[in-house]
């Protein structure tokens, strides 16, 4: 005769239609934005207020990461620690967790401060005038990074620039906002709708150094900030190339995730510090199916691997912090839903799997090949 839990964990195997209550978390792959920075150079050309944006830059340098950006990064780091403390320890072990970073400054220096929210100094402290401890995390050179498409993928790097420069169709409604912008920002934003994009990541900057934007400006903020969403899936959200920004991404996930699956032994969480367009671009090669627009500093897209408790099947929960401070969302897989089984998400996403050897091939990538740092 069946019992009352056993009818339910049929029931549940039928119908797949769990909540997250229902399961128990067992691998967690993270990305996430690099905190505050300093203006990027070329986006100074969109803004005639240069003399007070060089004067607030000089004690960082340009694209550097700025105090705020290290308050951000911590809260950040503090929420990491709160919410996937069931896999990770209070203090750092390495079996537990991988931690990798881009190549860039800023980057770099987000995880080492995300990194001390997570894993403040335990009592007794290894010192006790210095009230930090250290993790260690990774990084590669920018030539190998499959994470950086946009200047080590020949054949992505060609289209993201012309993708800047062409109009878009899906941002018609925006036409009366980029008129009134054009004139502000000293640039035809009507016949190049995409470099809103820009426009909004230098506004977001501006504010974060404490300089005050003109009205006009301020007035429209949040339709600019609506804008450059559209903008962000115009150029990383194209279908014919979002498997060279983060197919490779996505395989490193199954690697790891098959080894959980299969009772492996591998590190529970793999943290990753990167850019805004890594964690949009893996948001559009996983399907989910509200992307979230143009990603803020500290945002994080995550993927959770978990297992129903009543069936023992796994299944992907795909997860968004707009910005420390707000609440996580729950996204969902397009043709999958919130809670996708782990199966039918790697047949969804079969496409734009790629090996990283496959990936160097697709992209025109060689040995020799040349790469401009500076615009990481």
């Amino acid at each position: 005769m069946w019992s009352l839990v056993g009818l339910i964990c049929v029931y549940l195997a039928v119908v797949v239609a769990h909540s997250v209550s229902d399961t128990e978390l067992e691998f967690v792959f993270l990305v996430f934005r690099h905190g505050d920075r300093t203006p990027v150079p070329p986006s100074l050309y969109f803004t005639d207020q240069i003399e007070e944006i060089s004067k607030a830059v000089e004690r960082y340098g340009w694209s550097q990461l700025t105090d705020n950006g290290k308050l951000r990064s911590y809260r950040l780091g503090e929420l990491i620690q709160n919410r996937y403390q069931s896999l990770i320890s209070s203090h750092y072990n390495q079996s537990e967790v991988f931690i990798r970073s881009t190549n860039s400054a800023r980057a770099k220096m987000s995880v080492l401060t995300a990194l001390a929210a997570i894993y403040p100094p335990l009592k007794p402290s290894w010192s006790n005038k210095i009230n930090w401890d250290p993790v260690p995390y990774t990084t590669v050179p920018v030539k190998y990074d499959f994470n950086l498409g946009t200047v080590n993928c020949p054949i992505f790097n060609e289209t993201y620039y012309d993708l800047f420069m062409t109009s878009v169709s899906s941002m018609n409604e925006y036409t009366d906002l980029l008129a009134m912008l054009s004139p502000l920002v000293n640039f035809d934003l009507v016949s190049y709708p995409a470099q809103i994009y820009g426009v909004n990541d230098l506004f977001q900057s501006m504010l974060s150094l404490g300089i005050t934007l003109k009205p006009q400006i301020l007035d429209v903020l949040p339709q600019i900030e609506e804008a450059a969403g559209k903008a962000i899936n115009h150029i990383f959200g194209n279908d014919q190339y979002i498997h060279l920004q983060a197919g490779t991404f996505l395989q490193e996930f199954f690697n790891y995730a098959d080894k959980i699956v299969q009772g492996q032994n591998t590190p529970r969480m793999r943290i990753y510090s990167a850019h805004d367009f890594n964690v949009f671009s893996l948001q559009a090669v996983t399907r989910v199916t509200e992307r979230q627009g143009a990603p803020k500093y500290s945002s994080f897209y995550a993927l959770e691997l978990r297992k129903v408790r009543c069936t023992g099947e796994y299944v992907v929960v795909p997860v968004y912090l707009p910005e420390p401070g707000a609440d996580i969302k729950q996204l969902e897989i397009q043709e999958c839903g919130a809670l996708c089984d782990y199966e039918q998400f790697q047949d969804i996403t079969k496409d734009y799997v790629l090996d990283i050897a496959t990936w160097r091939t697709e992209c025109g990538w060689s040995e020799d090949i040349h790469i401009d740092e500076t615009i990481i």
